[in-house]
């Protein structure tokens, strides 16, 4: 036995070993795709420049997921953030790699008057805590002097943990105001913010929004005569403090730089740790100067010191300048463009099953779009960065689009929305269903019911009847079925679940066949096998639009009626003792012209709403990490002319009453205090966002969270009755409207049964 435990254990350790090795992978390319993500909403370039900075991630995702290192990681990240070729932005060493140079002195006075003050973490190592002291003595000699230089070279150990050390040193020390002159204003700033997620396409709401925003540079006062020159002489790892900008802004300031320069220091930078360690520092903001123009751009640029080369032509040049004083010629800086021309989100829908690398990237697209635009993430009951590394290796390993379609979905169920679908392509119609059996189905008393049958001829001669329980379809147990397709919709309540589950769990390709078991009234089981065909848009309910009930209450079917009914309805029940409002299905904007006929209060808040503002992506600037903004703000009930109908009022409400339907029912619930009698509905309002990912699927979201006008929750709530009364299934096989009738005897009209109205077709 002893000697088949070793091969056994070496077994299981190699298992592990795979299964460990593959778990790391997907946390390398989820952490790839996020960063990506923030970079493509966040860096200010990506506004207007032709850059696709989808590419930039395909080309590196083979690398980052082939990579068995760290170093290789790190290499692959390198490369999608070379893509822009921002300095700015970039994969941060763990050890800094400079040329040996002397500790000199930091402040010293050249033969020609000249004031050079070194400031690197050399020099503040070398005088410990006397440095800030002698960089105060500095500031005092600066006006004395004629010309200064601040070498800034070597400052990698700075920038890589805290790149504004250095403006803190020029503020501590006073250097800013002894710079400044007679007043100087620093460049301002201009980022990105996005409220909500501008949709792609058609459909999605026309409120939200993207833009710059400008944050105004600070502005320093002189206290005396500054220099006539200053130059600073930089590197790549410098980190300049901002009034340098403002002084070569202004002519009065040289900028020289060996090798190249950074704007890093003067710009907001985010900073992230991805997996193994890798660091990586990003733009989130850029220059504008007053003249329009951005960027930092040097007077002069020189390659850096070759190995064993003697002297320091950089110094030399940067003391040149002092001496002969600032050219009057400043650089070019390239103009900032006014306004954003943002790239549109590819399709990439010449495959129904995109690459894998495309699969990805939908994984990485839908991850971004929840993550700062998702009114409700908060509600979420599943870690959202958790379910993208679940969902990459389903996205991956997807070998046909029923399977990449599904993978997506499964995706997006954890998200508790009702808002959220998946449209377009075949793939998605193979996996959904493009048509349904002539049949109606509900889950009424836990079972699910035939409600109604919608095709005359061809049900005339299937022995089927409203009242009919489903046991079986395409011999799965109906239960099962349920859970099953449960998994793949998104959802922001049972009820919700239950009804979105059951539009769905009969489809198929048009022309198939669907063989149901079910169980009639008498308790006998028979099978019947129906055609499925795309059947027209149709309503729940037939009959009259508008009618008058017993005990003088009007009716009115708000899944039917038409803005251009408005008018005659009120008309119509003008003189009865109260009217229902039947909203047990979707509304066709009527809302708007209802609710303000019901209330003689002038600026009535009808709703509550919160928008999400994507103000910075994660990691920190600074110690500070941004965990989230929002706009909210109130709506207000219409104003109306028209006389007001000062009758009691019901709603009629289920679980098919979802998003305007909800909304409608905050406008009534603000005009009058309008009663809701039946069951709690679908819990999703919210203008709908959209977007795009490859293979040409669209997903929908909320993008506003809509709460009552009190701030109750609506969200995964849905409207609450005051009554509560659901079907049963022997309402359902006598042609009775139990909702109905119970709202009648809540308005004190008794020993009334409905039908023809209501449920029943």
């Amino acid at each position: 036995m002893k000697r088949l435990l070793a091969p056994v254990g070496l077994l299981l350790l190699a298992v592990w070993g795979v299964a460990a090795a593959q778990a790391g992978r997907y946390e390398r390319l989820a952490a790839l795709g996020k960063l990506w993500a923030e970079i493509k909403y966040f860096h200010p370039a990506l506004a207007y420049r032709d850059l696709d900075w989808d590419q930039a991630l395909l080309k590196v995702l083979p690398l980052a997921a082939s990579a068995r290192t760290d170093e290789q990681y790190a290499a692959s990240v390198a490369a999608m953030l070379a893509f822009l070729g921002d300095p700015a932005t970039r994969v941060i060493p763990h050890a800094s790699i400079q040329p040996p140079a002397p500790v000199g002195p930091l402040l010293r006075t050249e033969p020609d008057g000249v004031l050079l003050i070194a400031l690197n973490p050399e020099v503040q190592a070398a005088l410990a805590g006397d440095c800030l002291e002698q960089l105060r003595r500095s500031a005092l000699r600066i006006t004395t002097s004629r010309a200064v230089v601040f070498d800034l070279r070597r400052q990698q150990a700075w920038t890589d943990r805290d790149p504004s050390a250095v403006a803190r040193w020029f503020i501590a020390s006073g250097l800013n105001q002894r710079l400044a002159g007679s007043g100087l204003k620093v460049p301002a700033q201009r980022s990105r913010i996005h409220s909500g997620l501008v949709s792609a396409g058609n459909g999605g709401s026309a409120y939200f929004h993207s833009s710059f925003y400008v944050r105004d540079g600070a502005v320093f006062e002189g206290v005396m005569p500054a220099p006539a020159a200053i130059v600073f002489l930089v590197d790549l790892s410098s980190s300049l403090p901002p009034i340098a900008a403002a002084l070569q802004r202004d002519g009065r300031a040289a900028i020289v730089a060996e090798e190249g320069v950074s704007d890093s220091a003067l710009v907001e930078c985010h900073r992230i740790e991805l997996p193994g360690g890798v660091r990586v520092q990003f733009r989130v903001s850029e220059l504008l100067y007053d003249d329009g123009t951005t960027g930092l751009v040097p007077d002069l640029s020189l390659p850096p010191r070759e190995a064993g080369q003697t002297g320091d032509p950089a110094l030399f040049a940067a003391l040149g300048i002092a001496n002969r004083g600032v050219p009057s010629s400043r650089s070019v800086r390239p103009p900032a463009p006014s306004y954003a021309i943002p790239r549109r989100e590819q399709a990439y829908d010449q495959s129904a099953l995109p690459g894998w690398e495309h699969r990805l990237l939908a994984g990485f697209r839908t991850w971004a779009a929840f993550r700062y635009f998702f009114a409700y993430r908060e509600l979420m009951e599943t870690d959202w960065d958790e379910v993208l590394l679940q969902s990459l290796p389903r996205l991956e390993a997807a070998s046909s689009p029923a399977e990449y379609v599904r993978a997506l979905a499964e995706m997006v169920a954890h998200t508790g929305d009702s808002h959220v679908t998946l449209d377009g392509g075949p793939a998605v119609q193979d996996v959904f269903g493009e048509a349904q059996p002539p049949v109606r189905t509900r889950l009424i008393e836990r079972v699910p019911v035939i409600t109604a049958l919608l095709d005359g001829a061809e049900s005339s001669r299937s022995p089927l009847a409203a009242g009919d329980t489903v046991l079986k379809v395409d011999g799965e147990e109906a239960q099962q079925r349920l859970a099953r397709l449960g998994r793949f919709i998104a959802a922001s309540t049972r009820q919700s679940l239950e009804h979105t589950v059951m539009q769905y769990w009969l489809a198929g390709p048009a022309g198939s066949s669907v063989k149901l078991l079910v169980r009639d009234r008498a308790g006998r089981d028979h099978e019947v096998s129906l055609t499925r065909r795309v059947l027209p848009p149709s309503s729940w309910r037939g009959g009259d639009v508008m009618k008058l009930l017993p005990g003088n209450v009007g009716y009115a079917d708000l899944d039917r009626l038409t803005p251009q009914d408005v008018e005659e309805m009120f008309e119509r029940f003008k003189n009865t003792q109260a009217i229902i409002f039947d909203m047990r299905g979707y509304p066709r904007g009527t809302g708007w012209l209802i609710a303000p006929r019901l209330t003689e209060k002038k600026n009535v808040i009808a709703a509550r709403f919160r928008r999400p503002l994507a103000l910075a992506p994660s990691g920190l600037a600074g110690d500070v990490e941004t965990v989230g903004a929002a706009w909210e703000f109130v709506q207000y009930l219409p104003a109306s002319d028209n006389w007001v109908y000062k009758g009691r009022t019901v709603m009629l409400i289920d679980e098919r009453a979802m998003s305007q339907a909800e909304h409608l029912g905050l406008f009534l619930e603000a005009a009058n205090g309008t009663v809701f009698i039946g069951s709690p509905t679908a819990g999703a309002n919210g203008d709908v966002a959209r977007f795009v990912v490859p293979g040409g699927i669209t997903i929908s979201f909320s993008g506003h969270d809509v709460r009552h006008a009190d701030g109750r929750q609506l969200q995964r709530v849905g409207l609450i009755p005051r009554v509560e009364v659901r079907p049963t299934i022997a309402g359902i096989r006598a042609g009775r409207d139990e909702v109905l009738e119970r709202a009648l005897r809540w308005l004190g009209v008794r020993n009334v049964r409905v039908s023809g109205v209501g449920e029943a077709r």
